[in-house]
């Protein structure tokens, strides 16, 4: 069961591991993200599942399936855009960490938007699902839905 899907450019990092896996009761982490999954040292040292998008789909059955308490973490907002409308039962989208690049709006401290990413945050938004910013699960949650 698909618990958390979380957008964090850093992918795994304590927050995840500390905060957001013993909030949430989650026991498996999936990371969706092209750059990782083509490089065998941040597989290594991940230590889990580790997918590009491609991978992602052709796994999407399985994924769908999983009875765990799972965390699905991606280093990209779009590449969550073309994953997260096959995932089951997807409520919400935490954007966890997008970082500043010349073309970006702020949106929150750790949370820059360029246009294309907008665009594919909003047609989630369309789909009835939730955006919202939080860092920690202590940290107020901020929507982003009503400002994008």
């Amino acid at each position: 069961m698909i618990k958390v899907v979380r957008i964090d450019h850093r992918l795994l990092h304590g927050q995840v591991i500390f905060a957001w896996t013993k909030s949430q009761g989650i026991e498996r982490i999936i990371v969706i993200d092209n750059d990782a999954a083509g490089d065998d040292f941040k597989k290594m040292s991940l230590k889990l599942s580790v997918f590009s998008v491609t991978q992602a789909k052709e796994r999407m059955e399985k994924i769908n399936k999983l009875k765990s308490n799972t965390m699905v973490i991606f280093g990209d907002v779009l590449q969550a855009g073309e994953i997260i409308p096959d995932l089951n039962g997807i409520t919400e989208v935490n954007y966890g960490g997008v970082k500043n690049r010349p073309d970006t709006k702020r949106y929150s401290n750790a949370v820059f938007l360029n246009d294309e990413e907008v665009r594919s945050s909003q047609r989630l938004k369309e789909q009835g699902i939730t955006l919202f910013m939080q860092q920690v699960p202590t940290s107020k949650r901020e929507s982003l839905d009503a400002l994008i």
